[in-house]
């Protein structure tokens, strides 16, 4: 079994999975970490709220950190598209 920091340098320097072929470090990584958060922050948000006005308060803040994410992973489909037709 691989230690957790040799699995990550491993996982680090293979291609994505999404077909783009870039690296995992350079193409998918910061938006899954992205989408980790907003899910972190949706979980602590779901839990916290015992009641439909805390609920009501955490919503906007949840919409605020998707959308964020989104805008996040467009830049970056941009940003690479860009790289592709340059090349």
């Amino acid at each position: 079994m691989k230690s957790p920091k040799a699995w990550l340098r491993a996982k680090f320097a293979e291609h994505c999975s999404c077909a783009s072929g870039r690296d995992y470090r350079q193409c998918c990584f910061h938006r899954e970490c992205i989408y980790f958060v907003v899910g972190a922050f949706a979980a602590m948000t779901l839990v916290g709220a015992r009641e439909i006005p805390a609920l009501l308060m955490g919503l906007p803040i949840l919409l605020l950190a998707a959308f964020a994410a989104k805008l996040y992973y467009d830049r970056d489909r941009r940003r690479h598209k860009k790289d592709e037709d340059a090349a």
